[in-house]
């Protein structure tokens, strides 16, 4: 008879246990929900603030090569032979580097 006793209490028990089990689980689910909602909109406010700062920068980047270019190009225009000077020299550099024998 003690045995049935036992195993009753046991059953008891974990039933008890399950329903702890099932309350803590939700209880920790709506926690998890909670803080991957807070944590997914603080990443989505970083990631569009990053976002925009890099397409600004990209913008402004490509503004400050056009200009550059658009000088550059200029100056080739106005006094060419400098620029054609400097090819040449730079082209006679790299040839006579390439051209070294690697036995020395």
């Amino acid at each position: 008879m003690s045995n049935k006793f036992d195993d009753e209490r046991i059953s008891e028990a974990l039933d008890l246990l399950n329903e702890v089990a099932k309350d803590k689980k939700a209880e920790l689910r709506e926690m998890i929900h909670t803080k991957y909602a807070d944590l997914r909109s603080a990443v989505g406010g970083a990631a569009g603030k990053a976002q925009h700062d890099v397409s600004a920068t990209y913008h402004h980047s490509m503004e400050k090569v056009k200009d550059i270019a658009g000088e550059l190009d200029e100056g080739v225009h106005r006094n060419p032979w400098p620029y054609i000077g400097g090819t040449a020299l730079g082209c006679l550099i790299l040839g006579y580097i390439m051209g070294r024998s690697k036995r020395s």
